[in-house]
C-alpha cells in the first residue's frame, strides 16, 4: 500500500501537466480554426486537423491512466503535446501568420512527434524487461538531431544543399530501424508476463515503421494512378495520427496492470498476427506499385499479382504460427507433451525427454525429477545428481523438474520455455510413483527375506521336530489304530513343512498349483477331518480355474478360519463350503462354538480381510443363526 501510494503521489503532477497540455492544445486549434488556408501546394482539411488533436488527446489520456513517471512520462508528454501542436502550427503557417519562424515550425512539425514515437517504446521496453536501453535511446535522439540539422541546413542552402538534405532524409528514415531492434533484442531470454510486455513494446516500435512505409507506398500509388494530391495528403496525415496514437497506446498497455486483457497470451498473439497481416498488405501494395509502374502490360502485372498472392499467403501462414511461438516459446513443447499424454501410458518420462531433446537440439540432455526433498531420478529411474540445472517445473518455489546439459544452446532454449510445471506433471507423477513402487518392492523383498529366515529357523524346525518325535513314539506303540493315526499325523506334518517352505520362498503350495483349489483345501483339512462336518467343494462347471492369486487367497481364508475355530471357538463341528457363483469364488466356514469373533480385533482375521480386499473381494465375519461364528468371503475370479 505504501508503494502504491508513493507511485500515485509521484504520478499526480504529471497528470496535472497532461491535463493542462491537453486543454491548451484543444483551445489553440479552436482559436485558429477560422483562419484561411492560403497554402497552395497541399491542404489539410478541418476534419483531419481535429483527428490529429484527438490523437494527441489519446496519447495524454493513456499516459495519465498509466500513472507512470520519469523518462517515460516526459516522453509521452512531449509526444502528446507535439501532436496537439502540429495542426495548430500547420494552420498558422498556411494562413501566413507568424512569419518564417512559424512557417519553419509548421513544415517541421512532424519531427518531434516522430522522434518521440521512436523513443517511447525503447524507454518502455527497458522498464518492462529490466534491461537498460539508455544507449539505444541516446542513439535515437542523436541520429534524429543530426538528421534534422543536416536536412535543415540542406534546405537552407537551396539547390546547392539538395545532396545534404538527401543525406539528412536518409538518416531520418534509417533511425526508424533502431527502435524495433532495441525493443526486440530486449525480448530475448525473457519469459512469462515480462516477455509479453516486451513484445507489446516491440509492437509499439513497429507501428510508426509500418505507417511510414504505408504513407510512402500510398504516395507512390497516388502518383502512379494519377490521384489528386488532396486525398493522398489527407491519408498521410491520418496515418501520422494513427501512428502516434497507436504507438503510445501500445506502449502504455505494456506498462499496464498484470490483469490487463491486452497482456493475455491470446491478445498478444492476436496483436502479433495483426502486425504480420499489416506487413503482408504493405509488401503486396509495394509490389503492386512496382508492377503497375515498371511492367509494360497489364497482363504481366496480373501474373505478378497472382504469384505474389500465393507466395505471401504461404509466408503469412508460416508467420502466423511463428507469432504464437514468439509470445510463448514453450507453446510447441506444451502442445507435443499434451498430445503425447493422451497416447502414452507408463512412458511419460521417456516421451518428455525425447520431445525436449528434439526441441532443445541436444540429443544427450537428460531430465531429472525430484521424487522427494533430497532425491532426484532420471527418466530411466536411476538416481541423478543435478549440477547447475535449468528448472522446467517447480512446486512451492522449489524446482522439481530440471534439465541437465552443458550445451549452451539447449540451456538457452530451456530458459526461454519458462515454468512448464503443468505439462511435465504426468512425467513427474510417473517418476514419483515408480520411485515409491521401487521402494515398496525393496521393503517387501526385505520383509520376505526376514520372514523366510524366521520360518526356516522357527516354524519349519518345530514342525520337523514334532514329526521326528511322533515317528520315534510310533515304534513304541503296539495299537495299530494309534500307529495309523500317528502315521497320518506325520504325513500331515511333512506336508505342512512343504507348505511352509513354499511360503518362505514366496511360492504357492504345490498341490494348489498342480491340482487346484478343491484338492488343496481337501488336503489342508485332512489332518482335522474328524472335526469337519459338512465339506462341500464344487469347481466351476466349465472347468475354468480362478487366477492363481485368487485361489491362494481362498485357500488361506479356509486355513485361517478353520484354524481360528479350532483354537478359539471351543467347537465340536466345523462346516466348510467352497463354490463358484456369478464369476466369484464363495467361501463359507461355520462352527458351532462360542461365537463372538471380530475381524476388527484379531490380527489374523484383520489381515485376512485386507488380503481379500486387495483382490477386490469382501470378507464378512458374523455370529451364526444359533451359535458359533460364520466367516464368508467372496472373491472375483479375475476372468
Amino acid at each position: 500500500m505504501v508503494g502504491m501510494s508513493a507511485a500515485t503521489t509521484a504520478a499526480t503532477p504529471w497528470r496535472v501537466t497532461y491535463a493542462v497540455t491537453a486543454a491548451a492544445g484543444v483551445v489553440a486549434l479552436a482559436a485558429v480554426q477560422h483562419l484561411p488556408w492560403l497554402e497552395t501546394e497541399f491542404r489539410v482539411g478541418p476534419g483531419v486537423r481535429w483527428t490529429m488533436v484527438v490523437a494527441g488527446l489519446l496519447v495524454l489520456v493513456a499516459a495519465a491512466r498509466a500513472g507512470t513517471s520519469g523518462g517515460v512520462a516526459a516522453a509521452l508528454l512531449v509526444l502528446g503535446g507535439s501532436v496537439l501542436a502540429y495542426p495548430t502550427l500547420l494552420t498558422l503557417a498556411a494562413a501566413d501568420v507568424g512569419g518564417p519562424v512559424v512557417a519553419t515550425l509548421g513544415a517541421a512539425g512532424h519531427v518531434v512527434p516522430l522522434t518521440m514515437v521512436q523513443l517511447v517504446p525503447v524507454l518502455v521496453s527497458g522498464r518492462v524487461t529490466g534491461r537498460s536501453r539508455r544507449g539505444w535511446a541516446t542513439t535515437i535522439l542523436a541520429v534524429a538531431a543530426v538528421g534534422a540539422l543536416v536536412t535543415g541546413l540542406g534546405l537552407a542552402l537551396g539547390d546547392r544543399g539538395l545532396p545534404l538534405a538527401a543525406v539528412g532524409t536518409i538518416l531520418w528514415f534509417v533511425s526508424f530501424a533502431f527502435p524495433p531492434i532495441a525493443c526486440w533484442t530486449a525480448v530475448r531470454r525473457t519469459i512469462g508476463q515480462a516477455r509479453r510486455r516486451g513484445i507489446v513494446a516491440g509492437l509499439a516500435a513497429l507501428v510508426p515503421v509500418l505507417v511510414i512505409v504505408w504513407c510512402v507506398t500510398l504516395g507512390g500509388l497516388g502518383s502512379a494512378l494519377g490521384l489528386a494530391d488532396d486525398p493522398t495528403t489527407q491519408a498521410l496525415f491520418l496515418g501520422f495520427s494513427g501512428a502516434t496514437a497507436g504507438c503510445a497506446l501500445l506502449a502504455v498497455a505494456a506498462l499496464g496492470d498484470g490483469s490487463s486483457s491486452v497482456l493475455r497470451r491470446s491478445a498478444v498473439v492476436l496483436l502479433l498476427r495483426a502486425m504480420v497481416v499489416g506487413v503482408v498488405v504493405l509488401v503486396a501494395s509495394g509490389v503492386a506499385l512496382a508492377s503497375a509502374t515498371l511492367l509494360p502490360t497489364r497482363e504481366a502485372a496480373v501474373l505478378v499479382a497472382v504469384g505474389l498472392t500465393v507466395l505471401l499467403g504461404w509466408g503469412a501462414t508460416r508467420l502466423l504460427g511463428w507469432a504464437a511461438m514468439v509470445v510463448d516459446p514453450a507453446v510447441e513443447l506444451r502442445l507435443e507433451l499434451e498430445r503425447a499424454a493422451e497416447l502414452v501410458d507408463g512412458r511419460h518420462r521417456q516421451v518428455a525427454e525425447s520431445v525436449v531433446r528434439r526441441l532443445a537440439e541436444d540429443g544427450a540432455l537428460e531430465l531429472a525429477y525430484a521424487v522427494d526433498r533430497h532425491t532426484w531420478v532420471g527418466s530411466s529411474g536411476r538416481v541423478a545428481s543435478p549440477s547447475d540445472p535449468v528448472v522446467l517445473g517447480s512446486e512451492e518455489g522449489r524446482g522439481v523438474v530440471v534439465l541437465l546439459t552443458d550445451d549452451p544452446v539447449a540451456r538457452r532454449h530451456a530458459r526461454a520455455w519458462g515454468d512448464c510445471s503443468t505439462v511435465f506433471q504426468p512425467a513427474l507423477m510417473e517418476a514419483r510413483e515408480a520411485w515409491q513402487a521401487g521402494r515398496a518392492a525393496l521393503a517387501a523383498d526385505d520383509e520376505r527375506s526376514r520372514l523366510q529366515q524366521d520360518l526356516h529357523d522357527g516354524l519349519q524346525g518345530r514342525l520337523i521336530g514334532l514329526a521326528l518325535n511322533l515317528q520315534l513314539s510310533q515304534s513304541g506303540t503296539e495299537d495299530p489304530v494309534a500307529r495309523l493315526a500317528i502315521e497320518e499325523t506325520v504325513t500331515g506334518l511333512r506336508s505342512a513343512v512343504q507348505d511352509v517352505r513354499a511360503m518362505a520362498d514366496g511360492r504357492l503350495p504345490q498341490i494348489l498349483v498342480d491340482d487346484g483349489l478343491e484338492a488343496a483345501v481337501r488336503a489342508l483339512l485332512q489332518p482335522v477331518r474328524a472335526r469337519i462336518g459338512i465339506l462341500e467343494l464344487a469347481a466351476d462347471p466349465s472347468g475354468r480355474r480362478p487366477l492363481p492369486t485368487v485361489e491362494a487367497c481362498a485357500y488361506y481364508v479356509v486355513g485361517e478360519a478353520v484354524g481360528n475355530a479350532i483354537k478359539h471357538a471351543a467347537c465340536d463341528r466345523i462346516d466348510v463350503s467352497l463354490g463358484m457363483r456369478d464369476g466369484s469364488v464363495v467361501v463359507r466356514v461355520r462352527d458351532d462354538g462360542d461365537g463372538g469373533a471380530d475381524a476388527r480385533l484379531g490380527s489374523g482375521l484383520r489381515g485376512l480381510a485386507e488380503r481379500v480386499e486387495a483382490h477386490g473381494g469382501l470378507l464378512v465375519v458374523s455370529n451364526g443363526e444359533d451359535s458359533g461364528t460364520l466367516v464368508e468371503a467372496v472373491l472375483p475370479c479375475g476372468w
